[in-house]
């Protein structure tokens, strides 16, 4: 299982720099002959330096940030936690109605806002604030039929089936066809960030390595599997 999850963090990776720019010459080359724990530090190594905006609206921030990388032709904002349509207005402006959403919670860490992983848009998505609210910090999970309590016909909270949650009662799911989107930027913010001391592991987990619970490991290698990238 552990296996599979590097390989899933190195092949997410891999595609995401492909279709975005040039793989710098020997970016990669570190990663060669390496495996397990060893595999997984080596790529942490390569991202641990991540440049990232800085919080809020305006230039340089993170609304600029999701201009680019969460807007549609039209000028709609993709939303994974809402169908309703939003739009941008200028580059740099918040979009009404919506939050800054830490995707891997930032409670997790204890709320640091001075690390990375605050302002990393690898993991910050534009989210509706009702669904936001909903979701509070509860981890990913798949949500029983029987014990829903949130739906907005995209995203589900709720108790969660058996064997997931890590001990929370509830838990956050996405839509299918964003599940996948979930699945990689998890296993990137345990590998660019396996160093942090978490004070919430529903599914992180302390230590380099593998960084995740058992039961996230396996349910985000599902998703992986089921959404790729697109």
């Amino acid at each position: 299982m552990r296996k599979f999850f590097i390989a899933a963090i190195t092949t997410a990776m891999l595609t995401a720099t492909a279709a975005i720019a040039q793989i710098p010459q020997n970016y990669y080359s570190s990663l060669k002959g390496k495996k397990g724990a060893e595999l997984k530090t080596a790529v942490h190594n390569i991202i641990k330096n991540a440049t990232v905006l800085k919080y809020g609206s305006g230039s340089g921030r993170t609304w600029e940030g999701f201009y680019t990388t969460d807007r549609l032709d039209d000028g709609q904002v993709v939303d994974r936690y809402s169908n309703d349509k939003r739009y941008f207005g200028n580059k740099g402006q918040a979009v009404s109605g919506m939050n800054i959403e830490h995707s891997f919670p930032k409670s997790w860490w204890g709320g640091d806002t001075e690390v990375g992983a605050y302002t990393d848009l690898n993991h910050l998505y534009p989210s509706d604030a009702t669904a936001n609210s909903a979701k509070l910090n509860y981890p990913l999970g798949e949500v029983s039929p029987s014990g829903i309590t949130f739906d907005n016909d995209l995203v589900l909270v709720g108790n969660p089936v058996s064997g997931q949650g890590g001990g929370s009662k509830y838990v956050f799911e996405p839509a299918d066809e964003y599940k996948g989107d979930f699945a990689r930027t998890y296993f990137y913010m345990v590998t660019c960030y396996q160093n942090l001391d978490w004070k919430y592991e529903y599914m992180a987990q302390k230590g380099s390595y593998p960084s995740m619970q058992g039961w996230a490991v396996e349910m985000l290698l599902k998703w992986h599997r089921q959404d790729p990238v697109s």
